[in-house]
């Protein structure tokens, strides 16, 4: 029994022993094996000249904008226009109920007309001292008030005439032919497209860098490959306080009525000052809450003297972004090489293999301008 139990160890001893030489030895040879290189994309650090800019969202509205209302109550007899048309200033868009008051008007003037007759019938006998200078002063005054109480229904007359107060694109018309309206009712919106206001804020501690006349960049999703430029124009008096931010005003020339009042739109304040900064797209950079980094494509020569790339990670200080780009304050010189994609497969001294057949996003802005 032993003999036996000493044989069965030796034999499992032997085999245990075999595998875990063959481990050992497969493992040794793995680790001498060199890694296969990382194919990654890169781009140059490159040294550019960049404009401050101050960004912000704002709103347009339409320079001229307004509810077409009644100033009196009646029934649309009338409609001149039909949605969405274009109008000039002092174009009739609605006419109201004006039976009566024409017929109340005629009985006015004819009433004015008597009274005419009866002050020039009183001037006559008082030339003659056959009449007193009061019944001629009540002659003249009934004379005024008929003439005012016709010039009254003749102005309300011409109140039931609806017209363009400026020219403008029409909206969609809110009453139909028939339909009784109330003074202030709204008949239609009227805007005059062919100057647009974005409104805007702009952040207190930067107010002292904006100023009436200083040029905008206007993009709107709308039209991404288009910029639209403008000008500031009006700076409200106060911060407001609950957001601490300054309200801006900004005119656009709009003369293919692209731009519509109540978009949303990306606004850019061109400053005077220029800086020079080293960008990278930033699709380089790795941001962690231990500091953002990248990954710097060096030259290097391994144990037989030849030439490989190898990717060395740098942390670096980034600094305002501007589309695509961001400034790199320190960490990155112009020049560099540096890693734009495959950044996830790295680690400090891998070997790489650049492939730039697909470029990342490299643009100045996020909506191209229209050149």
């Amino acid at each position: 029994m032993v003999l036996m139990l000493l044989v069965v160890s030796i034999f499992f001893g032997s085999v245990f022993g075999w595998k875990a030489w063959q481990a050992r030895q497969s493992g040794l040879m793995m680790e001498s094996m060199a890694r296969p290189p990382i194919t990654v994309s890169t781009t140059v650090a490159t040294s550019d000249t960049w404009y401050p800019a101050i960004t912000a969202v704002g709103t347009l509205r339409a320079a001229q904008g307004v509810d077409v209302t009644t100033q009196e109550s009646g029934m649309i007899t009338d409609l001149r226009f039909e949605s969405g048309a274009i109008v000039k200033a002092g174009d009739v868009l609605a006419r109201q109920y004006v039976a009566d008051e024409r017929a109340l008007l005629a009985a006015l003037e004819a009433d004015a007309r008597l009274a005419e007759l009866n002050l020039a019938r009183a001037k006559d006998l008082l030339d003659q001292n056959l009449s007193s200078q009061f019944d001629y002063d009540t002659r003249q005054t009934d004379r005024d008030r008929a003439v005012a109480e016709a010039s009254n229904v003749r102005l309300r007359i011409e109140k039931k005439t609806i017209r363009a107060p400026f020219a403008g694109r029409i909206g969609i018309r809110k009453v139909n032919v028939g339909q009784y309206v109330e003074p202030g009712e709204p008949i239609v919106r009227l805007e005059a497209l062919d100057r647009i206001l974005v409104d805007f804020p702009v952040s207190q501690r930067s107010i002292g860098l904006v100023g009436i006349g200083q040029p905008l960049k206007i993009f709107v999703d709308a039209y991404p490959a288009e910029t639209f430029h403008g000008t500031v124009t009006a700076i409200a008096p106060n911060v407001r306080s609950n957001t601490r931010d300054i309200r801006l005003e900004g005119l656009i020339e709009n003369p293919d009525e692209q731009l519509l009042p109540g978009m949303f739109v990306g606004v850019e304040i061109q400053l005077p000052t220029r800086e020079a900064v080293v960008t990278l797209p930033q699709s380089a950079i790795s941001y962690s809450p231990y500091g953002d980094s990248v990954f710097v494509v060096a030259e290097t020569r391994d144990e037989r003297g030849e030439t490989m790339l190898v990717a060395e990670n740098r942390f670096v200080q980034t600094g305002t972004a501007r589309g695509d780009q961001v400034a790199i304050v320190t960490g990155v010189e112009p020049g560099a090489t540096v890693v734009t994609a495959g950044q996830l497969k790295l680690r400090d001294g891998a070997r790489v293999v650049v492939d730039n057949s697909v470029l990342v996003s490299n643009q100045p802005s996020s909506l191209p301008e229209n050149n």
